[in-house]
């Protein structure tokens, strides 16, 4: 599967095989990561590929917010969806960890707690909303596929239980351990403060499940290990692999003719 990142350059492309499935990827840094040697989500479905022949198209950017993602970008998800609505077989999305992560974002979010209770140390009127407007996101996706390409299936997923390891990458300062510090959040209770916020997101990929034909939450949370994290937020190349292989079995069942499993997947 080639890797196509943008409109434009999918409008430049020159599919060789047109009867390929033609599968988009809209979302953030998991199916954008620029890091060499580890790749992203996008990376790994390419290995599904049978000759890499099934064209992935990536609209997003590494920082996208699903409950905002910005008009630039809802312009590319839409005019891509109008061109290609009898021709798109498959969307996947990324969203809503960056619409907690980083301090603008996850500092909103929290108080002063107490030692055993992880609810207690986020504002419940602001996680509340905050997921309102995640969900909101994936309802504009869900929106924009019924009105372009209605029965194409929409493939979600909910990341996995961060490690706020204080590990950046590249320029990027860590996006979870400097706000845990600022409210002084006990060391042993950190995973639990993270678990809340991923279980939350997961309820909303069920929600939106149950309420919308074609659309598949791929049960993510839970699968990598702490050695599986390059940094707080992005897993290894390995780490990918495993969060791929989770997919594998979507791809399989709908493109049978096209998708082989790569050897990675155990």
């Amino acid at each position: 599967m080639p890797n196509i990142f943008g409109l434009n350059e999918w409008r430049n492309y020159d599919n060789p095989d047109p009867q390929a499935p033609l599968v988009l990827l809209f979302g953030d840094s998991w199916f954008w990561y620029p890091i060499p040697g580890v790749g992203s989500l996008a990376d790994k479905f390419n290995d599904f590929g049978r000759a890499q022949a099934i064209p992935l198209v990536s609209i997003g950017d590494v920082g996208m917010e699903i409950g905002n993602p910005g008009k630039h970008l809802l312009y590319e998800l839409s005019t891509f969806l109008q061109w290609e609505s009898g021709t798109v077989d498959l969307i996947a999305v990324s969203g809503g960890g960056n619409d907690f992560a980083g301090p603008d974002d996850l500092d909103p979010l929290l108080r002063p707690g107490n030692k055993t209770d992880p609810l207690s140390w986020f504002k419940k009127e602001e996680l509340t909303a905050l997921f309102q407007r995640v969900q909101a996101g994936y309802e504009r996706v869900i929106h924009l596929r019924d009105t372009f390409c209605p029965g194409i299936t929409i493939l979600t997923h909910a990341y996995d239980f961060a490690h706020a390891s204080g590990k950046g990458v590249l320029f990027l300062s860590p996006w979870l351990k400097p706000s845990f510090d600022k409210f002084n959040v006990p060391d042993a209770l950190r995973p639990a403060l993270i678990k809340v916020i991923i279980d939350r997101l997961a309820r909303v990929q069920n929600g939106l499940a149950k309420k919308n034909k074609n659309y598949k939450f791929v049960n993510t949370p839970g699968t990598l290990t702490a050695a599986e994290w390059s940094n707080e937020i992005h897993p290894t190349r390995e780490g990918f692999q495993k969060l791929a292989g989770k997919f594998f079995p979507q791809f399989r069942s709908r493109f049978p003719d096209w998708v082989v499993k790569p050897k990675w997947l155990k």
